[in-house]
């Protein structure tokens, strides 16, 4: 015979199960700020992805010191075809870049560029499945000494794929050894990937938020992220999901991704805290 605290948590566990995603969506937001607000930040299911998508990067190296004045890039990607429009339903939900789906790199702490021209070395028949080469320079000219180097790719309306094969990260060194912060590529790591730039505005379609855990999981009793936009309203986030934004009106927002503890205390790292500046427009 079951004990009476057992048949509650049996009957609790059904509950929650039958509830399904809109009930731990529930649990684990953060009611709004007590300030009335227009946004809304709502999670959505992630888009579906294969397992097969695995990401290498092949040059630089880590730990390599590069002295030429221009720094090649060359990434390998299995799985995944760039260059494509994505075809779920969230590409109507949301804004859909024409550059189709494409590499998120990310230097630093700068915002990201893209990459999608890619040579193909291998297709087979399912046609779901390539092995490509991205081979690229740095946009951007760097300063002397370490840089981090993270990738994984994005669907062409920016959501990032979040298996664990598809994120890299490492460190090189250009012109200099010289160390100006602390990297270590197996502690918690937050990367910031949506939105970002200039964006379509229109009131009745939702800003995509979107970011990358590495060495991590979010939960009600663990870590966390903290949203913030323009510095008044605040959220926090305990699923790793995409989330849709509503409420933002025309023109310049800044938004602002912070990755806490389970004591709601900042976690140490040199990306774990970003603020990026969106221009609706």
């Amino acid at each position: 015979m079951l004990r009476p605290i057992s048949v509650l948590a049996t009957l609790a566990s059904l509950w929650a199960l039958s509830f399904g995603f809109a009930s731990e969506v529930a649990v684990q937001m953060q009611p709004p700020a007590p300030n009335p607000s227009p946004i809304r930040v709502v999670p959505v299911r992630p888009t579906p992805e294969g397992d097969r998508v695995t990401v290498y990067i092949m040059f630089p190296s880590e730990g390599e010191l590069i002295d030429k004045t221009k720094v090649n890039v060359q990434i390998r990607m299995e799985g995944f075809p760039l260059g494509t429009k994505s075809d779920f339903p969230r590409a109507k939900e949301i804004y859909n870049s024409k550059i189709g789906q494409s590499l998120h790199i990310f230097i630093d702490n700068q915002p990201y560029f893209v990459e999608n021209n890619s040579i193909i070395d291998a297709f087979y028949d399912n046609q779901l499945y390539y092995n490509l080469t991205v081979t690229f320079q740095i946009p951007f000219s760097l300063k002397p000494g370490m840089h981090v180097m993270r990738v994984f790719p994005a669907r062409s309306f920016g959501e990032s794929l979040k298996g664990d094969k598809c994120y890299k990260a490492l460190v090189f060194y250009y012109k200099s050894k010289k160390n100006d912060y602390t990297f270590d590529a197996n502690a918690p790591c937050l990367t910031y990937n949506e939105p970002q730039g200039q964006i379509p505005y229109d009131a009745d379609t939702p800003i995509l938020l979107d970011f990358y855990l590495a060495n991590c999981e979010l939960s009600r009793d663990g870590y966390k992220v903290r949203l913030s936009v323009d510095g008044t309203v605040q959220r926090i986030l305990m699923l790793w999901v995409p989330y849709y934004v509503y409420g933002l009106s025309k023109g310049t927002h800044h938004i602002r991704l912070e990755l806490l503890d389970r004591n709601n205390d900042p976690v140490p790292g040199p990306f774990n805290d970003v603020q990026r500046e969106i221009i609706l427009k």
